[in-house]
């Protein structure tokens, strides 16, 4: 809840709707946000903004499509290779698809697809082969075990974690977020009022384009920036 005590500690006359599919982050906003009552909470995803708002028009939307840091420190969601956990991924836990069902379940050219795609892994291929081949023989149940794994088969140059974009892929995937993402800035043309404003905050290439296209795309929206405003190192 941190953009949204930003806004509703502003000093203006507003009312917030917050909106999100993790029910623990809702409980933790709540929390954090319980001084004021200018705001209400609303569990789901904003690719279904016209549903959720029930027709309700506003005149600003905030998309951001980060995730919490404590939803990447809590080992139950499976977020973090770096913490051992079961292999879910789920923002949403009422969803059926896991990262599991994804690793272990799904056919050799859909693995090659998000890896390609979401990760943006070259010549990923002969990985996918061999993480069909592994489960074969033995089901990757956890995090480190996949992530221990990537590490033997694959080396990234840089100084990311090898394991790093084949999370992002499965993470991706698992929760469809750039179907959502499509979705969402296309439901939030139907709720906004003329003269409102959209603002997003994205953290991948993969993101950036889709929101630049539809910007550019869309003859009712009007840019207001030339170029993504990015933070400074102070921020950061």
């Amino acid at each position: 809840g941190g953009h949204s005590k930003y806004l509703l500690s502003s000093g203006k006359k507003i009312f917030l709707i917050c909106i999100d599919k993790d029910e623990k982050m809702i409980e933790i906003a709540k929390e954090n946000l319980k001084d004021f009552q200018n705001v209400r909470f609303i569990k789901g995803g904003f690719e279904n903004l016209e549903v959720l708002l029930k027709n309700e028009k506003v005149d600003g939307i905030l998309f951001d499509l980060g995730f919490s840091k404590l939803q990447l420190l809590n080992p139950e969601k499976g977020l973090s290779f770096q913490i051992d956990g079961p292999l879910d991924m789920r923002y949403d836990t009422g969803s059926n698809l896991t990262a599991y069902d994804i690793l272990n379940k799904w056919e050799r050219k859909d693995l090659t697809y998000i890896f390609k795609n979401y990760g943006e892994i070259k010549n990923c291929e002969k990985i996918v082969n061999k993480i069909i081949e592994r489960r074969k023989k033995k089901k990757f149940e956890t995090t480190k075990e996949f992530s221990d794994f990537i590490c033997q088969i694959f080396r990234e140059r840089g100084k990311i974690h090898p394991a790093t974009r084949f999370f992002l892929a499965l993470r991706i995937a698992t929760n469809d977020e750039l179907n959502c993402l499509k979705k969402g800035l296309e439901e939030s043309l139907k709720v906004l009022k003329d003269g409102g404003r959209i603002l997003v905050i994205s953290f991948n290439s993969l993101e950036d384009r889709i929101v630049k296209n539809f910007f550019r795309e869309k003859n009712e929206i009007k840019v207001l920036t030339k170029k993504p405003v990015i933070p400074s190192k102070k921020e950061i």
